[in-house]
């Protein structure tokens, strides 16, 4: 989903942009991701695969794998190459606390999926000089066909059923894959290296999120706002996953939109295109 953004908004900036499916390149395999950036010389790499919280959870060597050991390969080669290394992390590294975290704030790192990121984020500085470590927000974005599109899943899921409910006790920050994209740009051609929490302004409990997304495609579908428990899952996420932009502020960058803003924007893009009919 993200890469497909990163793809589209970079091209439009004037970059070439060549994205390597899995079956193309596998990075968690050092000889094919030297091999990979000796054939199309990339002045930038943005490492965008990972797989799920649940699975990392039930399968951590799998996340350790491609979290961790792949990021280290991947970093490793664009030192080799000269290249700038984007190593894309997670907003779940910092516990129950219901309040902003900052690039400052020591990690709390409560599920396997965490750890895996964030030692993923460590092994990229490590191995490669020019890195930049991106810690996004909640995602959503990308076309129809990306099924952790969580704006169109709840669209489609507030068409068909006559109730929604929706945890009002996890908090984050929502935030546009394509304005993600957008300020990554910014940020990797400020050759200003580190570590940069990147979301959309503002922040939300998953149910305010959910009701909001309901209420822009003009749904009357009502949402309940329930605990989180009425939601069993394998990985006990963090409460809360809000995240302070702060040192896109220390860099003077300006922030990204509200993301209200951000979700009315992409649900009217979709209605342009006519992939979605609603009130």
């Amino acid at each position: 989903m993200l890469a497909f953004d990163l793809a589209w908004v970079w091209s439009k900036a004037g970059y070439k942009v060549t994205g390597l499916s899995h079956a193309q390149l596998d990075i968690t395999q050092p000889d094919q991701v030297r091999q990979a950036l000796e054939q199309h010389r990339p002045d930038v790499v943005v490492n965008t695969p990972g797989i799920g919280v649940d699975t990392c959870e039930l399968e951590p060597e799998k996340g350790l794998q491609i979290h961790t050991w792949a990021a280290a390969n991947v970093a490793r080669q664009c030192q080799r190459a000269g290249a700038v290394c984007v190593y894309l992390s997670t907003c779940g590294l910092f516990g129950d606390e219901v309040r902003f975290h900052s690039e400052y704030d020591p990690v709390e790192l409560k599920i396997r999926y965490a750890r895996s990121k964030y030692l993923g984020e460590q092994a990229s500085f490590q191995q490669c000089a020019r890195t930049f470590v991106i810690r996004p927000g909640w995602l959503f974005g990308g076309t129809m066909k990306h099924q952790r599109n969580f704006v169109y899943q709840r669209f489609l899921e507030a068409s068909q059923k006559p109730l929604l409910t929706s945890a009002a006790d996890k908090f984050g920050c929502p935030t546009f894959t394509r304005h993600l994209a957008g300020k990554m740009r910014e940020v990797v051609e400020s050759e200003e290296y580190g570590l940069y929490h990147l979301t959309n302004s503002g922040s939300a409990s998953r149910y305010e999120y959910v009701k909001f997304i309901v209420e822009s495609f003009g749904l009357d579908t009502p949402v309940e706002p329930v605990d989180s428990s009425s939601f069993p899952r394998a990985a006990a996420v963090p409460d809360c996953e809000m995240l302070d932009n702060l040192n896109v502020r220390f860099l003077g960058l300006d922030p990204m939109e509200p993301w209200q803003e951000a979700v009315q924007r992409y649900v009217a893009d979709l209605k342009k295109q006519g992939l979605v009919k609603a009130g």
